[in-house]
């Protein structure tokens, strides 16, 4: 018996669990196949370092919940599991532009935390779900790599994510390392992923895959990873 079955399943993020223009991200094929009661917080454009009224030239970029934001309106009652990501926009605007990455905090007090860098602001969201549902399987997402970020500053920010993740004791389900998809390779970026949702299968940036690829790609890796936890 599937013991994940119509349970409810919190996502927070960005675009990649949002589902950019098709709405579908990387949370709903495996969903889907499990009944699961999605509830989707994500944003497009969300970062993990909250946005300043001056950090983009759209005014609307600047009014995009973080993650923190996304928490705090989340339901007070707790889920079954929740599943987040958070390092694709950051690494795009804001770490060693505007925000350094900073370092993971040697306690685990807020106090502790420089949430003027992207480690203090990630520890700080890390935090909050801890103490918003404690008692809730929680599983951190290092999305794939794609061209849009230079690949240095991927590394970066992905290390220092799973160190933190590590240090609260959060798994990573880490299909940067180990997903078999890298849309820098350009066959698979054409195949996989788009920019338009009215073209889904003509080829994008890399960075949102279309539905073929969340469901090749990461379904596989969110199932080997998490049903287990359940169905012991």
């Amino acid at each position: 018996m599937d013991q994940l079955q119509h349970k409810v399943l919190y996502g927070f993020g960005d675009s990649l669990i949002f589902g950019h223009e098709l709405q579908i991200g990387l949370l709903d094929d495996f969903a889907q196949r499990h009944q699961l009661a999605f509830h989707n917080f994500a944003a497009n454009g969300a970062t993990v370092i909250p946005t300043q009224p001056s950090d983009h030239t759209w005014s609307s970029d600047n009014h995009v919940p973080d993650l923190v934001m996304q928490i705090n309106s989340a339901p007070a009652t707790a889920p079954d599991l929740i599943v987040f990501d958070g390092t694709t926009n950051d690494a795009i605007s804001y770490v060693d532009q505007l925000h350094p990455l900073g370092q993971i905090a040697s306690d685990f007090n807020k106090t502790s935390f420089d949430v003027n860098t992207y480690c203090g602001c990630f520890e700080l969201a890390v935090m909050r779900l801890r103490e918003r549902y404690p008692l809730t399987p929680i599983y951190f997402i290092g999305v794939h790599h794609m061209p849009a970020i230079p690949l240095a500053r991927q590394d970066q920010v992905q290390a220092a994510a799973a160190a933190i993740c590590g240090k609260w004791g959060i798994p990573v389900i880490d299909l940067y390392h180990r997903g078999q998809i890298n849309t820098f390779i350009p066959e698979m970026a054409k195949r996989y992923s788009y920019n338009s949702g009215d073209h889904p299968h003509d080829g994008g940036d890399g960075t949102h895959l279309n539905a073929e690829g969340y469901q090749r790609f990461y379904t596989p890796i969110l199932e080997a990873t998490i049903t287990p936890t359940f169905n012991y």
